[in-house]
């Protein structure tokens, strides 16, 4: 899970609540630099990259402690490329900010391309994971687009683009950084999916693909972000951004448990949380790790809906590479007049026999590999913005 930096306090609860949702790692996410009250002013702090001391006066290393306790992984976020007013390097080395296409300075994008620059942001991020202590370091990347061709005199006397050799500076850290601290996660955001490059997914775990995460547009987003990915590095989010807006709670939750789950907090933290609500996502978490996780990075993915500009239904299929076990997500995009459809498994062997069970009720039963391959499995969502998740296990 990742939550925007908070008090000590709401922190400890928000990590109490992710242990019980079954969360594995706790994410401090943008704003752990900034003073109380200026949480949404973090890009101006960003590039000081150490915790305010008014907001953990204890240091980062208190919560990083206490998740530990909890048998939690600790993350952290970081901007690394992107340098704010806050910071006294913005003002001592404006030089490391190149000029934009137009001749003006950029205002906090880094020119990574200057070994000085490169240096400073590999040494920084290697002292933030040695100094707090990263089981995760979530790297975001905010970058507008007239920032991202920078120009330089690179030493022949005219300015020339050096968007390629920032970016070949960049694939030169992580590329260093992974192989000093293999045991760290590494987790891709910028911008909420601005760069899923394989140069710089060659280094990363995992990519956040998407800041959008309501529905139908966020089921739309893992349909094809699992198209150009692979699934166990698509990182879609439970609760959180609007979430809670449009869809049901299941859908959201179904979204994300065929790609990488990031989990988010379904109660504030001085509220009493939803028994009920609770209890599904722990009920699903543990379907994740126990059922779908151990096959996912083996697993073949089958769009059964590739198109889903005007379609009712986003069925998403993994298996299994020996055909034991699947799993298929269908959630309903739109107010059809259809209550149901049928869904043909693509993953199941035809002289095999499967245990099937519709997650919504429990209910199960038992078909051949020939009779779902052929026949398929009627499906039944009565609502708009709502889902299913259908289990298939060899006996």
């Amino acid at each position: 899970g990742a939550e925007h930096a908070m008090s000590v306090e709401e922190s400890k609860a928000f990590i109490d609540q992710f242990a019980l949702m079954g969360g594995e790692i706790f994410t401090i996410d943008a704003g752990w630099e900034c003073p109380p009250n200026e949480q949404m002013e973090w890009p101006h702090y960003n590039g000081r990259n150490i915790p305010d001391p008014d907001r953990y006066p204890n240091g980062i290393k208190e919560l990083c402690d206490y998740t530990h306790a909890k048998g939690l992984k600790f993350g952290l976020w970081v901007d690394i490329e992107n340098i704010g007013k806050q910071c006294k390097i913005h003002n001592e080395h404006p030089e490391w900010r190149p000029l934009n296409i137009f001749g003006e300075r950029t205002e906090k994008f880094l020119d990574m391309s200057d070994p000085q620059v490169s240096k400073w942001a590999e040494d920084e991020l290697s002292r933030i994971i040695e100094e707090y202590e990263l089981d995760l370091l979530r790297v975001d990347h905010n970058v507008d687009f007239t920032e991202y061709f920078g120009m330089r005199d690179t030493g022949y006397g005219i300015p020339e683009c050096v968007c390629v050799k920032h970016n070949q500076a960049v694939y030169r850290m992580y590329e260093n950084l992974k192989k000093r601290f293999p045991d760290v996660i590494f987790e891709n955001c910028a911008g909420g999916g601005g760069r899923t490059d394989l140069g710089i997914m060659k280094y990363f775990n995992h990519s956040w693909v998407s800041d959008w995460q309501k529905m139908p547009r966020s089921a739309m987003i893992t349909n094809g972000m699992t198209m150009a990915l692979p699934p166990e590095r698509v990182d879609r989010l439970f609760a959180g951004m609007g979430c809670h807006t449009t869809g049901a709670f299941d859908a959201h939750m179904r979204n994300t448990m065929l790609g990488h789950i990031s989990l988010n907090v379904i109660s504030p933290a001085d509220a009493e949380i939803n028994k009920k609500q609770m209890a599904f996502v722990r009920h699903c978490t543990d379907i994740y790790k126990s059922f779908i996780r151990p096959f996912l990075a083996e697993s073949k993915v089958f769009h059964h809906t590739p198109d889903l500009t005007d379609a009712d239904f986003s069925v998403l299929e993994i298996s299994a590479p020996d055909k034991t076990k699947g799993a298929i997500t269908v959630i309903t995009l739109t107010a059809s007049n259809e209550k149901s459809v049928i869904v043909k498994p693509c993953g199941v062997d035809v002289s095999k026999n499967y245990r099937v069970t519709l997650d919504n009720d429990g209910e199960s039963f038992v078909a051949s590999g020939r009779e779902l391959k052929h026949n398929g499995i009627v499906v039944d969502i009565p609502s708009s913005l709502s889902s299913e998740l259908v289990l298939y296990e060899t006996i």
